[in-house]
């Protein structure tokens, strides 16, 4: 089953990015940190990484 990346990123009209999740439409956020006004190269590791914790299997304490 291949699943659809949950984020996506966007470049704004001042040539910063943003990381956006798919499934709220909303600004991507970890940590407390808001995933905007990026340069390009940030982005597309944040994504990977990203992507990388949502696949990443989940612990129950």
């Amino acid at each position: 089953m291949v699943m659809e990346p949950r984020f996506g990123a966007r470049k704004e009209p001042d040539s910063t990015w943003t990381i956006f999740d798919h499934r709220t439409g909303e600004i991507a956020e970890r940590s407390g940190l808001i995933m905007a006004r990026l340069s390009q190269n940030t982005v597309l590791g944040l994504i990977q990484i990203l992507e990388q914790i949502e696949d990443a299997p989940k612990r129950i304490h």
